[in-house]
């Protein structure tokens, strides 16, 4: 969100000849060459400002603001904000916001609504703020209108209303506010406060990308590359992402990567993937700091530095990215890089267990099962083999399948037992298919045919659900 005004409202003011004054100056005589020198030498001023000649510029703006004059006003607040041809001086930007906002002039509701907004010269007032928006948006400030539909989306100053933010954005998009047409593009995208429709998803980000909107560009590719509002297309993608990367947005930075990294949309290019990858790794990016662990870690494109990958794991973890916190998990818990510590690799399991990391919840399983780390806990190991097993981790399933079987930190139950063995007999690993086929056959042994038949109808369902989706 963008924390200063733009100045696009006020070349179309100077262009207005019916402007509303205060009423300080009674001979109507005198107020007709007010105006008539306002409307010839205000362009002059705008054009001095555009042209960096910033005393010129505020010795016009101070002349017809001293008259009155409410865009003159509004621009010595400008400059005063911005420290143009003066030094920086909020209070006084307050101030000549303020006189022209009591003229009526919707750009200085919305900057005066600003500095409300931000505290910036004022005391903070979101009411103040939302009031002061309010009254430029009615005049159709498009700015004005975009703040409306961020203040209503998140509830700042209002109540939550993503209806009426629906409705503010489309008043600001329409209107060229790039940050609109992106948000409105989200919320259709997302289907939030609206019905999910991809295809105006794409027409609303379009709009903002080819005004050269990062985050926008960033949704087009992802848009090409799931189809979901445009046709698939690679190479859209990749040219869609390479425009926000080149803008220095990490995402896409990371999106580049991944695809020079596997040729999507492009010939794959290791030196370039990592090239890429590590800029936005270098930006914060959790999941590029995380690949550039592994890349680091497995000597690809890089040389291979194993220091080096856990700070990169660590960064990652750190922001509570599950896959960088298995990984630390995993080397503490094997000695790799570091030194062997079952107490800390748990603690990394465990916090992306929490997270839903189906690897983790196996693991930290396992840890409770064994005593590695922490004493041995048959009902909390129990406990992580079903969270894993509903993930569909087949080891996980063969496992719970013999606690069931056994009455291990869970009651017996020999019908589920069969059924999370005989859905661990459909893995795609050999080793977990075949163990948990023999113990399913065994078991069946002591099992009378209808609890067999119940157990069975049971795996059908417990199949569409939590099958291993593996390779």
């Amino acid at each position: 969100m963008k924390k200063w005004m733009k100045l696009s409202c006020v070349a179309m003011l100077l262009g207005f000849t019916h402007i509303v004054y205060a009423d300080d100056q009674p001979n109507s005589a005198l107020r007709y060459f007010q105006v008539k020198a306002a409307t010839t030498q205000l362009p002059e001023a705008y054009i001095a400002y555009k042209n960096k000649e910033y005393e010129k510029a505020l010795n016009i703006y101070k002349h017809f603001a001293d008259q009155g004059n409410p865009i003159a006003q509004f621009m010595l607040g400008f400059f005063s904000q911005n420290g143009l041809g003066e030094s920086v001086d909020n209070l006084l930007a307050v101030a000549w916001y303020m006189k022209a906002n009591a003229q009526g002039l919707p750009d200085a509701q919305y900057a005066l609504g600003l500095m409300y907004y931000y505290g910036i010269g004022v005391s903070q007032g979101v009411t103040q703020a939302l009031e002061l928006f309010t009254q430029a948006a009615k005049r159709d400030n498009p700015e004005a209108q975009y703040m409306l539909g961020y203040m209503s989306a998140n509830g700042f100053g209002t109540a939550k209303d993503p209806s009426i933010a629906l409705d503010y954005y489309t008043k600001a998009a329409t209107q060229g506010i790039v940050q609109a047409q992106y948000n409105l593009g989200l919320m259709y995208y997302l289907g939030q406060g609206v019905t999910r429709d991809y295809a105006r998803a794409y027409n609303w980000f379009n709009l903002a990308a080819q005004q050269g909107f990062a985050k926008a560009q960033f949704m087009l590719g992802v848009i090409y590359s799931s189809g979901k509002g445009a046709g698939t297309d690679k190479n859209q993608a990749f040219y869609w992402f390479t425009q926000a990367a080149e803008k220095g947005l990490d995402v896409a930075q990371y999106n580049v990567g991944i695809a020079y990294y596997n040729g999507f949309g492009t010939p794959p290019n290791l030196a370039a993937a990592v090239s890429s990858i590590s800029k936005s790794a270098s930006q914060g990016y959790p999941r590029a700091q995380y690949f550039m662990g592994y890349l680091t870690y497995n000597g690809i494109g890089v040389v291979k530095n194993i220091p080096a990958s856990i700070e990169w794991y660590t960064k990652a973890a750190e922001f509570n990215l599950p896959d960088a916190q298995f990984a630390l998990g995993y080397l503490y818990h094997n000695g790799l890089g570091v030194p062997k510590d079952d107490r800390q690799a748990l603690s990394w399991y465990l916090l992306a267990a929490k997270q839903s990391l189906r690897n983790a919840e196996y693991m930290v399983g396992l840890f409770y099962q064994k005593g590695m780390g922490v004493p041995s806990d048959a009902q909390q190991a129990a406990y992580w083999y079903l969270k894993a097993s509903e993930h569909g981790m087949d080891n996980a399933q063969l496992l719970l399948g013999i606690m069931y079987a056994q009455g291990q930190g869970i009651p017996r139950d020999i019908k589920l037992a069969y059924t999370w063995l005989n859905l661990a007999s459909t893995s795609n690993n050999t080793q977990v298919r075949d163990a948990a086929a023999k113990l399913r056959d065994d078991l069946a042994k002591s099992m009378t045919p209808a609890d067999i038949d119940a157990a069975k109808q049971l795996s059908k369902n417990y199949y569409s659900k939590y099958a291993s989706d593996d390779l």
